[in-house]
């Protein structure tokens, strides 16, 4: 589902609706909530995508963005845990702030955060998707393949 919301400064953020549930049901019936939340953090129905402000735009000139944050539901999909990319986009943001989205190509795919690997597809895709850009093997080799 895309929505509207937005996170901190007004940014767009993906979370799984595991951690919906989780909140939602702590919040709603205390303790109990919070147990039941937990158990359902493990059953993943599917992906909330916030983008805030962007969303009227997201058809024309804001693609790029719903390919990141699409970036984010895929490294959900293929982690074991479907929250372990939303902990590391928080550390990385938290420590390193606007630079938690800068890489410099060539390095290992799993050497990048979750915010640099969103930005590497974000970038491949800006440029034209084609198996020609410099980006495209992290594309073939980890993206096309499931490979977090």
């Amino acid at each position: 589902m895309i929505t509207n919301g937005a996170g901190v400064d007004g940014r767009a953020f993906t979370i799984p609706t595991s951690l919906v549930s989780t909140l939602l049901g702590t919040a709603a019936t205390g303790y109990l909530g919070l147990v039941s939340g937990y158990l359902t953090s493990f059953i993943n129905a599917g992906y909330l995508i916030n983008v805030g402000d962007s969303y009227s735009k997201l058809a024309d000139t804001e693609k790029w963005l719903l390919v990141h944050e699409t970036a984010h539901v895929w490294q959900g999909k293929n982690s074991k845990l479907a929250l372990s990319y939303v902990f590391d986009s928080c550390l990385s943001q938290c420590f390193s702030g606007s630079s938690a989205y800068t890489y410099t190509a060539g390095k290992a795919w799993s050497s990048y955060n979750v915010e640099q690997q969103a930005s590497v597809v974000e970038d491949w895709f800006k440029n034209g998707s084609s198996e020609s850009n410099a980006l495209f093997p992290y594309i073939r080799d980890n993206v096309r393949k499931g490979i977090v």
